[in-house]
């Protein structure tokens, strides 16, 4: 393994882990220190860590670990909604045997992950959260508006999809894999309406989980 792919993977894990945590700064020559590296591959791996949603590298600040508030969570999901809807309506109009054999195929794995998944481990909810953003991504691409599929994927970096996850009980996670059945079915329809409707529900229902658990926190501090 390359150092800066071993430094990435190192520094996304403490990130995940909890052991740097949400605004906190870092620096290429305590990372180096740290992880045993020079600052050349250091400096590649936040560059990386940046572009997936993990750290935010702004001029004066250096860089920190992402830290999102709960209005911009929510801001988030609300135009997901808007946008992810829209979507999954042009999607159920527009696509072809092959999007829902591939969609089928991204569930069915995505099932059978969650089943022998331990929620509590940090690679499992990863691989979840990669499946999860395939399965969404793929309805984007069968929306064959290119404009609106870019735009929706911006908002799913994959480091605020897989800290999602690692938030959410296994509960909310059997709510989410289940409704995808249901997205599946709206699309294979070619209810435009219908599939709107689910996917709006589908997104609003995990914003409002994830406003749970950042109320819960709160009141736990």
């Amino acid at each position: 393994m390359r150092a800066a792919d071993r430094v990435y993977e190192d520094i996304r894990r403490c990130i995940l882990t909890g052991k740097l945590c949400p605004g906190e700064r870092l620096t290429e020559e305590l990372l180096a220190e740290r992880f045993g590296a020079s600052r050349t591959p250091v400096r590649s791996a936040i560059v990386r860590l940046a572009g997936d949603g993990f750290v935010e590298m702004t001029p004066r600040s250096g860089t920190i670990v992402k830290r999102r508030s709960a209005g911009e969570i929510a801001d988030i999901y609300d135009v997901r909604a808007l946008l992810e809807s829209a979507a999954a309506g042009l999607a159920a109009r527009s696509r072809t045997d092959a999007d829902l054999d591939e969609l089928k195929r991204l569930q069915d794995e995505m099932e059978a992950d969650f089943e022998a998944a331990d929620i509590g481990e940090t690679e499992n909810v990863e691989t979840l959260s990669l499946l999860n953003k395939a399965f969404h991504q793929r309805i984007l691409d069968s929306s064959g508006n290119a404009t609106l599929a870019e735009s929706a994927s911006r908002l799913m970096d994959i480091g605020f999809l897989i800290n999602t996850y690692t938030s959410f009980s296994r509960e909310e996670i059997a709510r989410s894999v289940d409704e995808h059945r249901k997205l599946i079915d709206a699309i294979r329809s070619r209810d435009v309406y219908w599939a709107e409707a689910v996917m709006r529900a589908h997104i609003l229902g995990a914003r409002n989980s994830l406003a749970s658990v950042v109320e819960a926190e709160k009141c736990r501090r």
